[in-house]
Parts: C-alpha cells; structure tokens; sequence
C-alpha cells in the first residue's frame, strides 16, 4: 500500500517539477488532487484542470473526458508545453470547450483535428507561431482566439471553417498579413485585430469593421460577399464560466446531499418527460392506426362495389347470348320457300353490283391508255428534238476541232522551222568558237579515257556500298535489331579510306587530262579546225561501249573485282563485257591480248568472274525453281545474266537508295568523314552539319558522291 502511494506521489510531482517552492508545491498538487476527484465524481460536464501550475497534462485525463462525458476542458493558467501526455488526443471528440492560455505552448499538435465537436479554442498568452493545417476539420469551431502570441501568417485552412463567427489576433506583433483564404468562412461576424501594424488588407481598411474587412478579401478573391446573421454569435463559454461552480469557494459550495437531491430531482423529471413524451407517442401511433383503419375499409367498400358491377355485367351478357341462340333456333323452323326467295334476291343484288363495278373499271382502263399513249408521244417528241440538237452541237465541235487542228499545225510548223533555224545559227557559232570547241572536247576526253571511267565506276560502287551499309542500320534501328556497331562501324571507315584514296587518284587524273589539254592547244594555234578534227579522233578512238547510255556494268560483277583487287582492269574488259557473249569463255589468252599484263590481275579477273557465274547460277536455279510457268528455256536466261551488263532499267530498280533522314525527301550524296554514314543529300549537307544525323559524331569532311 506504502509503494503504490509512493508511486502516485512521485507521479504527482513529475507534473509540477523539482524546482519549485515546496509549500505551493504541496498546495498545486491537493488542488490538483481535489479537482480530478470532483471532475469524477460531479455529475457537471466541465473538466477543470486549470491554476494548478501544470508542467505536464495529467496521464490519462482525455479518458476522464470521454468515460465521465465531459464537454468543457480547462487547462489555462498552468506551464503547459504540449498536449502529449494526457492521452490519446481522439478521446476529446465530445469536447465542445478548449482553454489552453496563459501556458508556454509554442506550437498546437496536429492531432488536434480529432476534436471535431469543438465549438470554441482559447489558446491566447503563448508562444505560437502557426496555426496547424488540420485545424480545416473543426467545421463546428465557431470562436478562435489566438490573441497574444507570436503569429508570423495565417494560415488558408482558417478559410475552410464554415461555422467560425469570432476571430481575435490580437497583439501579435510579427503578423501582418491577413490570407486572402478567409473570405470563405462566411459565417465571420467579427475579426479582432491591430489594423494599424497590417500591411494586407492596408490599415485603412484594417482600421475599419468586419464588414469592410471581408469584403475587401472577396474583392481579391473574386467571391461575392453576403453578410451574416450577427444572432447567431455565441457567448463565450470562458465568461458563461463565472456562473458555475466554483468548487474552491466555500460560500457557494453544495453540500454531497443537496448534489444527490439535485441528482435524484433531475432524474425524476427526466423520467417523467420520458414518460410523457412515451405516452404522446402511443397516443399518435393508435390515431395514426384508427386512420389506416378507416381507409381500409374504404378500399374494401370500393372493391366490393366494383364486385358486384361486374357480376351484373356477366349478368347481363350472360342473357344476351341466350336471346341470339333463341333467335337462331327460331330462324331453323322457317319454310324453305321463303329462304330461297331472300337468296335469289341476295344474288341478283350481288351480280348487279359485279356489273357496276366491272363497267367503272373499263372506264378507268381505257382512261389509263389514253394517257399513257399520250404521255409516250411526247417523250418521242422530245427525244427526237434532244437527237437533233446533239447532232447539231457535234457537228459544232468536230468544225471547230478541225479548224483548231489546222492552227495547231500552221504553229507547230513554225516552231520547227524556227526551230531549225536557231540550231543551224548555233551549229554555225560552234564551229566559229574555239572555246566550246575545247569545253566539249575536254569533256569527251574524260568520258572516253579509261582511267577515268575505271575510277568512276569504282567510286560508284563504294558508294553503293556505303549507302547499302548506312540503310542497313537504319532499318536494324527501326526494327529494334541487336547489331555489331563496331563491325559496321570498321566495314565503313575501311569504304571512306578507299573512296578518299579513288577521290585524289581521280583528281590527279583530271589534272594530267589538263595537261594534255595544254599540250593540245599549243599545237591548236598552227592548225585550222583542230578540235573539231580532235573530237572527231576521240569518237573513233573511243570504245563504243563507253559512250552507250543503254547498257551499264552489272554491279555484283563490279563487286566481285573490287573485293579481288582487280577493278582497276575494268577497260581491258570492255570489250568482253558489252560483246553479248558470255563471260565463261573468258582465259587467260584473251587477258594477255588484252592488255592485261600481270598474272595477279589475270588470275583476280578469273576468279571473279568464276564467282559472279556461280552467284548467277544460282539466282536464276532459284528463280525457276520457284516459279510455276517459265517464261524462258533456262539456258537462254544464263547465256543473259552471264554477259556481266544489265539493263539501266534494272540498275535503277535494283538499286539500293536511302532517303535523306533529315528532309526524309530526296536520296543521300553525302558521305560524312570520319564516321562513314551516307544519310544525307546535297541540300541538306550544305547546311553546315557539324555532327552526324545517325551516330552523332563530329563531322571533319563531307563527300558528295553519285551512285552510277
């Protein structure tokens, strides 16, 4: 027994501290004691914890409010920093009164949201510097009074209590600002404030009534403000506290009987309103009853009624039916001489109306075919007038047609012969102009040297391949393949090396073909009509396959060579590739008396031309192979695909050409150094690309190249 009060005394003293005067000490704690024994045993719904210089809440005080019901809670006048150790804050929800002023409180918990019953919260003469964000669940919160402390803002929630009427932020030195927010709480009727320390709304406005107040917030806001009801504001329950028992005055103290008396009175009366209100309520239930009575029987007279109208309707019917059978019966003794004379007479009606009839339909038939021979002829009219007029308008159009087609031909004739005259004045300035003369000459001479046409062809083939390797990464891109970049990326530096490599043989080509231009013009100046002569040498000279635009090389037969090395034999072979005979009886005799000198060369030729024969074969195997009906013996459709040329036709189908992936328009000519990728075309690449479209890396050269 000594232990536990040891305990509760040590638990008592935890609440006041160990620093104080002992002898208030002694007088806080039997204050203490004697209002928790009061709060337990009167039946008054205040909880009155308050002057008992309180450093904590006393444990298990918000189980004392809602096991006892209490609805006032007292807490002013004490050192109180926090809420925390009277329990569970969600046990106050019948709380309707709060006082927590004068403590030191620096900040309100945010589980203050559970007292959702609260109608007034004094938390004036602390330290608090915010209002919390959950004070927006006290919808019944009607007086806030957060007067004396250390506000900075307010916070928009306060906008969110629908019910507050009284607000007091009085003496709040670093608040100056009022939230714009407050506007929603319509129900306000009165704002407590230092108007001349506020910047928003300005003090004039701030110095003036409520009304103003408000209305120049929804004025900001862009809400209409109505006015409330100024009946409604309550009293405040800390000055309604004067009228109550004061348990620490003797002279309005009660004694425990007059409490019980009061008690037991109380309940009687309760008793006796429960009884009345009981006996109300049976009263209004039997009349209510009486009622439903009465209107049943009125259904149940209404039914009856309707009743017996129904069975005098069967009734009725019922004695109709049994005067047509006698009727009937009646009729079956009749004399037969009387029923055959009523059925002739039905008959001779009968036919004269079929008369009549018939008759009135002749009529309207012969109406009906009147009119249509009638409507008939007229459209016959009409036809043969709408025949006339078409002919007439034909023959309009075929004279003017031809009168047209004569001008057409009187014109076209004079074209022509202008057309005639302009060439030979151009025919005849040709042969007077030197410099055309060496222009044109100059420009044959590269198209039929060897070399030159060699290296054409061999750039056209990496570029080909270029741009077959470019396509290809990018298809493997759209289609999400996996790739060897690096592969790709060595097969592309190893075509730009030897595309740079072609591109300085051909410029020094075109240089020496300059060269002898000059050597040519020097003895140009001793002779009349040299380059004409010249150009005439050149057309003689030159292979006629070099200057035929029907056919060109086929290029998986140029690939062959450049992966054997032997492209550069290219002109030797002209006369092999464009005679229309096959490739298969090509030796090594035919090379020697070609020009082809080295037994590498030859040997490379053979081996490509082996390969491209092979590949060829096959292709057309599979061809027939898979197609149902041939349209060719198979050994003409080698003999075809072995001469090592095809059509332009097919080249340009054949083809593998990738649009430009920045104007996705026109075909790539660009070729980008160092990365290789051939991705754009020549509008675009003039644009000052300083990184490739595909790989992104920095671009140091750009090479326009044409596939052939």
């Amino acid at each position: 027994m000594g232990c536990g009060i040891s305990q509760m005394n040590r638990a008592i003293m935890s609440l006041f501290g160990r620093t104080s005067n002992s002898v208030n000490n002694v007088e806080s704690r039997s204050k203490l004691e004697r209002k928790l024994y009061i709060a337990k045993e009167s039946p008054e719904p205040e909880f009155d914890l308050s002057d008992c210089a309180l450093q904590l809440v006393p444990s298990g005080t918000y189980s004392i409010c809602k096991v006892y019901r209490k609805e006032y809670l007292y807490l002013q006048d004490n050192q109180l920093q926090s809420l925390q150790e009277g329990g569970q804050l969600s046990d106050l929800f019948l709380i309707k009164v709060l006082n927590i002023s004068c403590n030191k409180f620096m900040h309100l918990p945010p589980d203050i949201r559970f007292l959702v019953n609260l109608t007034e919260l004094y938390v004036q003469n602390n330290q608090i510097k915010h209002i919390p964000e959950s004070i927006e669940y006290l919808q019944s919160l009607q007086i806030l009074d957060v007067s004396s402390n250390k506000l900075r803002d307010l916070t928009s929630s306060l906008g969110k209590l629908i019910n507050l009427r009284r607000l007091n932020i009085i003496n709040n030195r670093d608040l100056n600002q009022i939230c714009p927010e407050l506007c929603f709480a319509k129900n306000l009727v009165q704002i407590d404030l230092d108007g001349e320390q506020f910047v928003y709304p300005p003090k004039e406005i701030c110095t003036r009534n409520t009304k103003d107040i408000m209305t120049f917030l929804c004025d900001k806001m862009s809400v209409e403000y109505i006015e409330p009801s100024s009946d409604q504001l309550l009293e405040p329950s800390a000055q309604k506290k004067k009228n109550h028992m004061n348990p620490f005055v003797k002279q309005n103290s009660l004694t425990w009987e007059e409490q019980e008396a009061a008690i037991v009175e109380q309940e009687q009366k309760l008793h006796q309103a429960a009884k009345s209100q009981r006996e109300k309520f049976l009263s209004q239930v039997l009349k209510e009853q009486l009622v439903l009575d009465s209107e049943i029987a009125k259904v149940q007279e209404i039914k009856e009624i309707e009743r017996q109208r129904l069975l005098k309707s069967i009734q009725d019917d019922e004695k109709e039916i049994e005067c047509l059978v006698k009727n009937f019966i009646k009729s079956d003794y009749l004399k037969p001489e009387v029923i055959q004379q009523q059925l002739a007479h039905e008959q001779a009606e009968h036919d004269r109306l079929i008369e009549i009839v018939r008759q009135n339909y002749d009529n309207i038939r012969k109406a009906d075919v009147l009119k249509a021979m009638e409507r008939l002829i007229e459209e016959d009219s009409s036809i043969q007038y709408s025949k006339k007029h078409h002919e007439d308008t034909l023959n309009n159009v075929k004279q003017s047609v031809l009168i047209q087609e004569l001008e057409g031909t009187e014109k076209l004739m004079e074209l022509l012969k202008a057309n005639d005259e302009s060439r030979t004045v151009l025919v005849e300035q040709l042969l007077e102009d030197q410099d055309i003369q060496k222009a044109i000459v100059a420009s044959l001479l590269e198209r039929v040297d060897a070399r030159s046409w060699s290296l054409n062809q061999e750039i056209a083939l990496i570029s080909g391949h270029l741009a077959r390797l470019s396509v290809i990464e990018q298809e493997k891109k759209k289609m999400h393949i996996e790739y060897n970049y690096n592969e790709l990326l060595q097969q592309r530096l190893h075509l730009v090396n030897l595309l740079n490599d072609l591109f300085d043989q051909q410029s020094k080509r075109r240089k020496q073909l300059v060269e002898t231009l000059r050597d040519m013009e020097v003895e140009a100046e001793a002779a009349t009509d040299f380059w004409l002569k010249n150009y005439q040498k050149l057309m003689d000279s030159a292979p006629r396959t070099l200057l035929d635009v029907g056919k060109s090389l086929d290029p998986l037969l140029a690939n062959y060579l450049l992966q054997e090395g032997v492209i550069h034999c290219l002109p030797f072979l002209v006369k092999f590739l464009f005679s229309e005979e096959s490739l298969m009886n090509i030796n090594l005799e035919m090379l020697i008396k070609n020009g082809v000198t080295l037994s590498t060369d030859r040997e490379g030729i053979i081996r490509a031309i082996n390969y491209y024969v092979a590949t060829k074969s096959l292709n057309n195997n599979f061809k027939t192979s898979t197609s149902a009906e041939p349209s060719a013996p198979l050994e003409e459709n080698n003999e075809q695909n072995f001469t090592g040329v095809v059509n332009t036709k097919d080249v340009e189908e054949s083809a593998l050409e990738s649009e430009c992936v920045i104007c996705m328009d026109a075909k790539c000519e660009i070729v980008f150094i160092p990365c290789g990728h051939m991705c754009c075309c020549q509008n675009c690449g003039n644009q000052d690309v300083k990184s490739c479209p595909m790989c992104r890396s920095t671009v140091e050269k750009a090479i326009k190249v044409i596939i052939a």
